[in-house]
């Protein structure tokens, strides 16, 4: 898809809102995500009260009054979860927003049970934390994996360099193992390829940090070039390390920088945001 197109797809951001300090943190970054992707707002409450359901549309018609943007409210009756990710499909919503404060989330439950609840989720979802945003999305990163699904997150990266010309910071692991040496390298060349042909500004940070390290140096990287998100795949499959000190998502989410993190199940098929 050419870039006029893809820019003027009626996509949308899914937050589901509760009424709760971190609804309003997910809410705002919402705000300033519409710009980067010409997108509405969708506000989610499932099983809501009437009184509930009325502060909702109230909220959208103030929203849509304020910043001069398209907001809906949706209020179905049901399974929360099934009902959320059938509505991101309908409604083009290219991520779902969650607040956190690195202890719970805007779902009120833990950040651990919030992403078990988002596991399932083929829409990527954005935790963003409760702090000062002084950062804007004009620089976004990365790091580079070696497993055949990264190319699910170098494409979705390109997606803030097509529609915001965002520079995209791909962050590279150090690799002695012939293994993953070689998955990066492949990852490396898909990577080229595309932003090449879609024009998107990047820039390669090779980085003195092993696989299992590397998002730590990661973090300080994007700290002194002020960027303004992280994006990551999630393990589906969690490993006995995993069990005992938390998965790499979670540690991601809860970093010290206060870095929103934009989190993508991997899956078989590639998530296309243009088809």
């Amino acid at each position: 898809m050419d870039i006029d197109k893809l820019k003027n797809k009626n996509w949308n951001i899914l937050i589901p809102y509760f009424g709760n300090e971190l609804s309003d943190v997910a809410l705002q970054e919402g705000i300033a995500l519409t710009k980067v992707f010409r997108a509405g707002i969708i506000l989610f409450r499932a099983n809501a009260s009437s009184e509930e359901k009325k502060d909702l549309a109230r909220l959208a018609g103030d929203l849509k009054n304020k910043y001069n943007i398209r907001v809906e409210s949706y209020v179905p009756h049901g399974p929360a979860e099934d009902l959320l990710f059938a509505l991101a499909h309908k409604s083009e919503s290219i991520l779902i927003l969650i607040g956190h404060d690195k202890n719970k989330t805007s779902y009120n439950t833990g950040i651990g049970r919030t992403l078990r609840k988002l596991k399932k989720s083929r829409t990527p979802f954005m935790m963003v934390p409760r702090a000062l945003h002084t950062r804007n999305f004009k620089d976004i990163a990365y790091v580079m994996g070696y497993q055949k699904q990264e190319k699910e997150k170098i494409l979705w990266a390109s997606y803030f360099g097509r529609l915001y010309e965002s520079t995209i910071h791909v962050v590279v692991p150090k690799a002695n193992d012939q293994f993953f040496k070689i998955g990066i390298n492949s990852n490396m060349g898909a990577m080229e390829k595309l932003y090449k042909n879609v024009e998107v500004k990047h820039i390669n940070v090779p980085l003195a940090y092993n696989i299992h390290k590397i998002n730590g140096g990661a973090m300080n990287y994007i700290k002194e070039q002020n960027i303004g998100a992280m994006l990551t795949l999630t393990t589906l499959r969690l490993d006995i390390f995993d069990f005992f000190g938390g998965s790499q998502e979670k540690k991601l989410i809860c970093n010290d920088e206060n870095i929103p993190v934009l989190c993508i199940n991997p899956r078989d098929d590639l998530y296309v945001l243009c088809n």
